[in-house]
């Protein structure tokens, strides 16, 4: 006898999505803003400087005097945006640039003429915006890699956990992984951490040929701790170890070991790729109530890489990283 379909019945609906989901309504820490308070303002290029959301947060950058903005873009678009949020743009220099490769081609020529100290994502894709920035002839980049950096900042105060890398580097390698865990080290310096835990992940502690970014973990802490005596650095570490002192208690971690230093104490952690950090970055999130503040690294100025879907305090906590890096 054929089974009856399950009916489904109004209670099996989530309209409002998984139940896991969190609320995101926290605020770019003030213990972050006051780290900024006495720098002066990021002059920084909003490229293609069109739409609310990006409206919203120069205007609020400005007010809170993170940032002088430079809205580069289609400037009828960008007055007209500003006079629907009430905002006459006085002072503020608007340069006009047609089209998303114009806006980043004339962003990029404020940065090389010195006078833009940083570089904001507006209503451009990501790709023809780091596209633009990575080109040589750009000369943004350095001799260093460029590196995504996430301040996952928590709901309710604390120190932040740094992430790299979620959004730039698909596949990076060792040698870009160790830049990545030397640049977490030094944003956490910026950030106040005396002495910066970093953990290399993987999904275990222990070596194994099977999962081969578990032997390129422990070979990225041995080059970090080789060029950097002021921060610890320890992998493989799975993200429970890394975080959690109950799960290194359960373990048996020695706290005197290279990776008991580390473990369960982590300020950073190294991821081996993109989906693993991109995954990481919005589960934290989306079920945990963070904010994140990214910024990329390694340029020759801060580079604010942000999404549509980012909340206005998450922008405006990334400009303050970006002004705290260009210290």
């Amino acid at each position: 006898m054929q089974s009856e379909p399950h009916q489904r019945n109004a209670t099996d609906f989530q309209p409002s999505g998984s139940p896991f989901l969190g609320e995101q309504t926290n605020n770019c820490p003030e213990s972050l803003l006051r780290l900024v308070d006495k720098l002066p303002p990021l002059r920084v290029a909003f490229v293609r400087a069109i739409g609310k959301h990006v409206m919203e947060t120069a205007r609020e950058a400005l007010d809170r005097g993170l940032a002088v903005p430079i809205m580069v873009g289609e400037v009828e678009s960008i007055i007209s945006d500003a006079k629907a949020l009430g905002w006459n743009l006085d002072g503020v220099r608007l340069v006009n640039a047609v089209g998303e490769s114009e806006a980043i081609d004339t962003s990029i020529s404020l940065v090389n003429s010195g006078e833009a100290s940083g570089l904001i994502k507006g209503q451009i894709h990501s790709n023809i915006f780091m596209g633009g920035i990575v080109r040589r002839d750009a000369n943004i980049r350095t001799n260093g890699r460029m590196i995504h950096i996430f301040a996952m900042l928590p709901p309710d105060g604390g120190q932040a956990l740094l992430i790299s890398d979620a959004a730039v580097n698909v596949s990076p390698s060792v040698e870009t992984r160790v830049d990545a865990a030397l640049q977490t080290a030094e944003m956490a310096r910026k950030l106040g951490v005396a002495r910066p835990r970093i953990a290399i992940l993987s999904a275990t502690e222990a070596l194994s040929k099977a999962i081969p970014s578990s032997i390129e973990a422990e070979q990225i802490a041995q080059l970090a701790r080789k060029v950097d005596k002021k921060a610890d650095y320890a992998g493989p570490l799975s993200l429970d170890l890394a975080l959690s002192p109950k799960s290194v208690n359960s373990k048996e971690i020695a706290e005197d070991s290279l990776l008991g230093i580390v473990a369960g104490k982590a300020d950073a952690v190294v991821v081996p790729d993109l989906v693993s950090g991109n995954v990481l970055f919005k589960s934290l999130v989306y079920f945990a109530n963070a904010l994140a503040a990214g910024i990329v690294v390694g340029g020759k100025v801060p580079i604010v890489l942000t999404s549509r879907s980012d909340p206005p305090q998450a922008r405006i906590a990334s400009i303050a990283l970006a002004a705290l890096i260009n210290a």
